[in-house]
C-alpha cells in the first residue's frame, strides 16, 4: 500500500487567492500546491495565451537554422526530415514536412523502421539518404547523440540540423544543435517536447518567411505529441496544448478528422482521449509495422486515404495490445520462476519472441507491479534492443551512463530510456545494472508515495465546485489532475460492472450519496465489505446523464477509516510485547486459512493489502473468524518457516511471493513456542 501525503498550504495564501479569483478553498490549495501563489501568477495560468510562448530565436543557432533552411528553399535543394517512430517524432515529422511544403521547399522525411535500423540516426539511412540526392538533413525528435552519424553525413556533402530535447551526452555532434536540454541551449523552458522543438522552429521561420500570423494551425500536432510523450503541462506547453485541444474538435485535417470520427465520437477531447485513445493508434503504427503510416494520415488531403489508413491503425492497435498482453504474461512468469530476482531490485529480463515495438510497453507495466526500475530487450541474431522504465527518484538515463561500457548505444529520458546491447553481454548488463541499483538504495529509497492536494468535505462535493477544476486544464504532469482525501466515508454498496474488470461503488459522504468507479480491480481483489467505514483517495469528475449533473468519483486508493486502523494498530503494538494471550497463539486451521486465502488472492493478481482489512475479507467469505493475533503470528511463522515472503510497512503488507512447492511443519517453528511459551499456552495446535 502506498503512503498518502497530504500537501500542506499556507492559509493566509489560500485566504488571498480564494478572495482574488472568487474560488474554493481547494482551487486554491491546488493552485498553491503548484507554485502558483498570487493572484497575478494565477490569472496568467488559468487565462494561458499566446503570450506564454518564448520568442523562438532565444534558441542559440535558431537564427543560422532558419538561414539555412531559407537557403534551401530558394536553391531547391532536397530537404531529408529525419523523424524517430514514436507519436512525438510522428507528429514532429509531419509538422515540419507540413510546414516546409507551405514555404516551398522540395522536402521528403525518413523515419528508421524500429525492427530493421533500430533507434536513432544511422549509418545505413545517411547513405541511402545520399544516395538520394539529399543536401540538407533535419532531425526531429533524435540525433542528439549522432556523433559519428553527423560526420558521416558532412563526409558525403550533406550539411545537418538537429532538433532534440532528449538528455546529452559529453560529446555532442559538431553541427547547428536546437535542442533546450543543450546546456548553452539559450531558452529558458527546456521541457519541450520534440514537436515543441519543432514547433518552436517553425515559429521563427513562420516570422522570417510567412507571415508569422497563422502558427496556431500547428498546435493540434504539438498538442498530440507533447501529451503522448508525458511532457510537464507547464510553461510554454500549457498554451501549446490547451490550444491544440481547443483546435482538434474542429480540425480541417483529414486524418485527424478521421482518426477522431473512427475512434473518440462526440466524446470531449482532452488530454486523456488523446493519451488513451488517439495517441496509442498513432504510436500502433511505428511499433507494430512503419511509422510512415502516421506520418501519411496526418498528412494527406484526401478523406478516403485518410479512413483507410485509420483502419490500418486501428488494426495494428489492436494487435498491439495483444502482443503486450502475451510479453506480460511471459515476462511474469519469466520473473516468477528465478528465485534470484527476488533478491535483485531492478528487472532485467529478455527474449529471442518477444516484439521490439512492445516490449517499453510491458516494461512500463512490470515496472508498477514490481515497483523497481525495469528493462526489457528483444532479442536478435547479434544484438538485444531494450527498452526501460523507472521510478522517481532513480535516473535511469545517468544509470546507463555510468554502465556504457556494456551497451552499444543508449538514449532518452530521467525514466524511459532506450539502450541496444550484444546480446552475448545481456548477463553482465543485467548484474551492472543492478549494482547501479543496488548502490543508488544504500543513500535512497524508490518513492510509493501518493501525494495528494487536499482533503475534501461533504460541502465541497457540490456540482458547481467540482466543474471549476476544469478552469486547471490541460492536465498532465507538473499540472496533474487534482487528487483528494475524504475521511470517515460509508461503503454503502460494491458490485462489479458488467465485464467484472472494475467496481462500482455506492458512497455516503455525509449526507450526500455518491457513485464512485474503482478502475482495474475486480471483485476478487477488492477488500471491503458493504457496511464499513472507509478513507478514500480520489479524482472528483461531473457525470451528465439524462439531462442532469452530478458529482462522480474516481477512486486512485481505499482503506479502513483511521479508527479501524488505530485499533489494529494497537493490537500489533501489544502483540510485539510479551502481554500475549491465549487466543493469539495460531492454530493449524488458522495458518491454514490464511494461506489459502493469500495463495487465492495471488491467483488473482494481488500481492499488497490493507491487514485489518484482510482479516474481515477471511471472515466474511470462509466465515472464518480468527483473532488479529493469530491472524498476524500465522503470517511471521509461514514467513519463517519459507512458505510465505513479503515486506510489511505499518498496517500493510507488499511484495507478497508464496512457495507452494514448499512442505513444513507447523510444530517446527520457533517462533511459535516463543508465542505458546509468552501467552503460557500449553495446548497443542
Amino acid at each position: 500500500m502506498r503512503s498518502w501525503k497530504i500537501k500542506e498550504q499556507d492559509d493566509s495564501l489560500v485566504q488571498i487567492l480564494r478572495r482574488s479569483l472568487n474560488c474554493s478553498h481547494f482551487f486554491a490549495r491546488i493552485l498553491i500546491n503548484r507554485g502558483i501563489e498570487t493572484p497575478e501568477k494565477a490569472k496568467k495560468f488559468l487565462h494561458a495565451d499566446k503570450s506564454m510562448l518564448l520568442d523562438p530565436f532565444l534558441f542559440c543557432g535558431m537564427e543560422r537554422a532558419v538561414e539555412r533552411i531559407g537557403e534551401a528553399i530558394r536553391k531547391d535543394e532536397r530537404i531529408i526530415v529525419y523523424g524517430d517512430y514514436d507519436v512525438d517524432g510522428i507528429t514532429a515529422t509531419a509538422l515540419l514536412l507540413e510546414e516546409l511544403r507551405s514555404l516551398g521547399g522540395n522536402v521528403g522525411y525518413y523515419i528508421p523502421n524500429r525492427f530493421a535500423d533500430g533507434y536513432g540516426v544511422n549509418s545505413a539511412a545517411i547513405q541511402k539518404i545520399a544516395q538520394e540526392g539529399a543536401n540538407l538533413i533535419i532531425t526531429v525528435d533524435t540525433g542528439i547523440t549522432a556523433v559519428a552519424e553527423v560526420e558521416e553525413a558532412k563526409a558525403l556533402g550533406m550539411d545537418v540540423i538537429i532538433t532534440d530535447h532528449h538528455e546529452c551526452q559529453e560529446q555532442l555532434p559538431d553541427t547547428l544543435i536546437i535542442n533546450p536540454k543543450c546546456e548553452q541551449s539559450g531558452n529558458p523552458f527546456d521541457a519541450l517536447a520534440g514537436v515543441g522543438v519543432v514547433f518552436k522552429l517553425v515559429c521563427a521561420l513562420d516570422q522570417t518567411y510567412g507571415n508569422g500570423e497563422d502558427i496556431d494551425r500547428f498546435a493540434p500536432f504539438a498538442a498530440i505529441g507533447t501529451i503522448a510523450d508525458i511532457m510537464p503541462m507547464v510553461g510554454e506547453n500549457r498554451y501549446i496544448v490547451r490550444r491544440g485541444l481547443e483546435l482538434l474538435r474542429d480540425t480541417k485535417n483529414p486524418g485527424l478528422c478521421a482518426l477522431i470520427e473512427r475512434c473518440v465520437g462526440d466524446r470531449s477531447i482532452d488530454t486523456s482521449t488523446v493519451g488513451f485513445i488517439l495517441a496509442p493508434r498513432i504510436n500502433a503504427a511505428g511499433r507494430m509495422g512503419s511509422a510512415s503510416v502516421g506520418v501519411d494520415l496526418l498528412t494527406t488531403r484526401d478523406l478516403r486515404i485518410a479512413e483507410q489508413l485509420v483502419d490500418e491503425l486501428c488494426k495494428e492497435n489492436n494487435q498491439r495490445q495483444v502482443t503486450e498482453n502475451q510479453i506480460m504474461e511471459e515476462a511474469i512468469a519469466m520473473f516468477e520462476a528465478d528465485e534470484d530476482n527476488k533478491h535483485r531490485n531492478a528487472i532485467v529480463l529478455w527474449s529471442e519472441n518477444w516484439h521490439n515495438g512492445v516490449v517499453g510497453i510491458v516494461a512500463s507495466r512490470l515496472k508498477d507491479r514490481y515497483n523497481r526500475p525495469c528493462i526489457l530487450f528483444s532479442v536478435g541474431d547479434e544484438f538485444a534492443k531494450g527498452s526501460g522504465r523507472s521510478m522517481k527518484p532513480f535516473n535511469l538515463f545517468e544509470a546507463l551512463e555510468g554502465i556504457s561500457d556494456y551497451t552499444k548505444r543508449f538514449g532518452g529520458h530521467a525514466y524511459a530510456a532506450g539502450v541496444l546491447v550484444d546480446k552475448k553481454n545481456l548477463e553482465a548488463f543485467r548484474d551492472a545494472f543492478c549494482a547501479k541499483v543496488d548502490s543508488f538504495l544504500e543513500n535512497n529509497q524508490f518513492d510509493e508515495s501518493m501525494e495528494l492536494d487536499c482533503t475534501l468535505y461533504e460541502k465541497d462535493l457540490s456540482v458547481s465546485k467540482i466543474k471549476e477544476l476544469g478552469r486547471l486544464a490541460p492536465f498532465g504532469r507538473g499540472n496533474d489532475v487534482p487528487i483528494f482525501c475524504m475521511r470517515n466515508v460509508r461503503l454503502l454498496e460494491a458490485s462489479p460492472t458488467a465485464n467484472g474488470n472494475h467496481m462500482r461503488l455506492s458512497l455516503l459522504c455525509g449526507n450526500n450519496r455518491l457513485t464512485a468507479f474503482y478502475f482495474n480491480v475486480a471483485p476478487n481483489r477488492f477488500l471491503y465489505q458493504a457496511g464499513e467505514t472507509v478513507d478514500i483517495v480520489f479524482e472528483a469528475d461531473i457525470n451528465t446523464y439524462n439531462g442532469r449533473q452530478n458529482v462522480q468519483l474516481l477512486i486512485k486508493d481505499i482503506r479502513l477509516c483511521e479508527k479501524e486502523s488505530v485499533q489494529t494498530r494497537n493490537e500489533l503494538l501489544r502483540l510485539a510485547g510479551s502481554n500475549l494471550r491465549a487466543e493469539d497463539v495460531p492454530a493449524r486451521e488458522d495458518a491454514a486459512t490464511l494461506y489459502r486465502y493469500l495463495l487465492k488472492m495471488l491467483t488473482f493478481g494481488v500481492s499488497e493489502f490493507d491487514f485489518s482489512a484482510l482479516v474481515k475479507r477471511i471472515a466474511a467469505d470462509r466465515h472464518y473468524k480468527m483473532t488479529i493475533g493469530a491472524a498476524f503470528f500465522s503470517m511471521e511463522i509461514l514467513k519463517e518457516l519459507g512458505i510465505l515472503d513479503y515486506h510489511r510497512d505499518d498496517l500493510y503488507f507488499r511484495d507478497l511471493k508464496i512457495h507452494a512447492d514448499k512442505k513444513v511443519c507447523l510444530d517446527d517453528s520457533i517462533l511459535l513456542e516463543d508465542i505458546k511459551r509468552k501467552a503460557g499456552d500449553t495446548v497443542c495446535v
